[in-house]
């Protein structure tokens, strides 16, 4: 699975990255289109591409598991179908993932009363960290613990954090590998009306 130190380096997409790049260097607005077109598509998934090594496709099921949260509750992540699901993998040791973990506490107090369910499953070994950590940071969503990173393994990782969007059906119907697009950055007016559709407006 993925390993610990293997991050995705605290960039947001890397589609956007390269929309920041191009803006700096001037590049002509037509351009700018066309790579914002192509960071849309990294965000919603490209049906038939393959992200990793035995990454699932957009529209298949989601590899189900059982994990326990931190207080050793086991959850079945197919236990929450007939709600959109908003699945991110992440560790308390990786800078990128911490630092949005604030988007996705938001995402799921503003959402949860169309459907949305967020589900962090953390890859560090020890469920007290990661207790302490969501204690702290006050997280109103589920946190469950993956410390052999099987979950990462399953669903093609390769690094963190990568957050899922699956639909009431079970279905995947988007990735994005980095951080969440924060509220106002680039990106994510997009991602917003991408997680709007499947929860119905």
């Amino acid at each position: 699975g993925a390993s610990r130190g293997r991050g995705h380096g605290g960039s947001q997409v890397r589609s956007l990255t390269i929309l920041r790049s191009l803006r700096r260097t001037g590049t002509t607005p037509a351009s700018l289109v066309a790579v914002a077109l192509l960071a849309v598509l990294v965000m919603s998934g490209i049906p038939g591409c393959r992200g990793g090594s035995g990454a699932p496709v957009e529209g298949a099921f989601a590899p189900d598991f059982v994990l326990p949260t931190v207080d050793g509750t086991p959850r079945r992540l197919s236990s929450y179908r007939g709600k959109v699901v908003l699945l991110n993998l992440w560790a308390t040791w990786c800078s990128p993932c911490v630092e949005e973990m604030p988007t996705l506490d938001r995402l799921a107090a503003e959402y949860a009363g169309k459907g949305l369910v967020v589900v962090g499953v953390a890859a560090d070994e020890d469920p007290a960290v990661v207790k302490a950590f969501a204690a702290k940071a006050r997280l109103r969503f589920d946190v469950l613990m993956d410390p052999g990173g099987a979950t990462g393994t399953q669903y093609g990782i390769t690094g963190y954090p990568e957050t899922f969007l699956i639909d009431r059906q079970g279905r995947l119907q988007g990735k994005v590998v980095g951080a969440l697009p924060s509220p106002g950055s680039e990106g994510s007016a997009e991602w917003k009306a991408r997680l709007e559709a499947l929860l119905g407006g």
